[in-house]
């Protein structure tokens, strides 16, 4: 029993040099067609290279999907159409070979080789001037424009539907990002779990579904058009929402909002795994007209002058009555409003 005592406590420090050692095995590196880029490989792991864009051919000598024993190949390479990742692993010592990968319409070169400090993680990075024009010094392109409501608004059913959908129809959500990080956090005394992230990159969209709990004795009002997000020191308000604007006392509803783009009018690029926390307004009081926890379908018919009851005085009726899946207001020019300015706060592929 003492030997087995003394060997374990002597792997103790091997481990913590080891684990030293692991931040060396991510490796970033920038994207160039000017030369072959070197990848070190290892036989008993895998290594994954990870583009800015999706791949979309791949060419090599010796490269296979399933390699045989003692066979002509020389790497096992795993890949799946329609991402921007793929892994490799070199079948024996000593092997080379080059591999031509095709994203964005360009073709780059990559120089793996078998190594005994073989990487596991490269991730490509763009040149910052990636844009002809602004390296040239050329004006700008404008922002890219933003989704129509039209399409937020499909975003959002198939969000809702995730349950059934990935199971009946995963493909729906082929080419999107989901997280579920199940984060805890109170708000005005309302327990917030953030259930459900997902992101359509297409859009530059990223969903929320999340749980407003009520322990208190009193229901809890909050503006549905004030629902966003916190990443970093930005906050990024919702574009579309569906949310009932009230949590009945010692009640749980369920809310669902939209992200897309940057405050700036720029694309966000916000991955699901970012650390987020849920903002929104309570409103203090009673409102003048509670919002209910129900989505209500609009009237099928409008009042003629006589229903309206306001003979010739002019008086404004309340014809349209806010729903629960809100589309942010836009300006003449279809930009939206712009986010309120984030108060200083810590951090964290249709």
């Amino acid at each position: 029993m003492r030997w087995i005592l003394v060997t374990i406590s002597g792997l103790v420090p091997l481990i913590g040099i080891a684990d030293g050692n692991l931040a060396s095995k991510v490796i970033r590196l920038q994207l160039s067609q000017d030369q072959p880029t070197e990848i070190k490989l290892g036989t008993q792991g895998i290594t994954t290279i990870e583009f800015p864009e999706k791949i979309e051919a791949l060419d090599g000598f010796g490269f296979s999907a399933n390699p045989l024993p003692n066979g002509p190949d020389l790497f096992q390479i795993s890949f799946n159409k329609g991402t921007n990742f793929l892994s490799l692993k070199a079948i024996r010592p000593g092997v080379e070979g080059n591999l031509t990968v095709v994203i964005g319409g360009k073709v780059y070169a990559i120089f793996c080789k078998e190594a005994p400090d073989a990487s596991f993680v490269v991730i490509f990075h763009e040149n910052e001037t990636k844009n002809p024009a602004v390296a040239s010094g050329e004006q700008r392109p404008p922002p890219r424009k933003q989704a129509s409501a039209a399409r937020l608004l499909g975003f959002l059913d198939k969000v809702k539907g995730f349950p059934t959908l990935k199971v009946s129809a995963p493909e729906v959500y082929q080419n999107m990002d989901v997280a579920e990080p199940n984060s805890q956090s109170v708000i005005n005394g309302i327990e917030v779990n953030l259930k459900r992230v997902i992101r359509d990159d297409v859009l530059d969209s990223l969903s929320f579904e999340i749980q407003l709990r009520n322990k208190t004795d009193k229901d809890f009002f909050y503006d549905p058009e004030s629902l966003g997000v916190r990443a970093g020191n930005e906050v990024y308000q919702q574009s579309v929402s569906d949310a009932g604007g009230m949590v009945p006392a010692g009640k749980v509803q369920t809310a669902f909002f939209i992200i897309t783009g940057g405050s700036n009018g720029d694309r966000n690029d916000l991955a699901v795994t970012n650390k987020f926390d849920v903002v929104l307004r309570q409103i203090q009081g009673d409102p003048d007209q509670k919002s209910s926890a129900e989505w209500q379908e609009p009237p099928g018919t409008l009042p003629t002058r006589l229903d309206r009851g306001d003979g010739a005085n002019g008086t404004k009726s309340n014809l349209h009555k806010k729903n629960n899946r809100r589309v942010r207001k836009q300006d003449k020019n279809g930009n939206p409003s712009p986010s309120p300015t984030p108060k200083q706060v810590a951090q964290h592929a249709e």
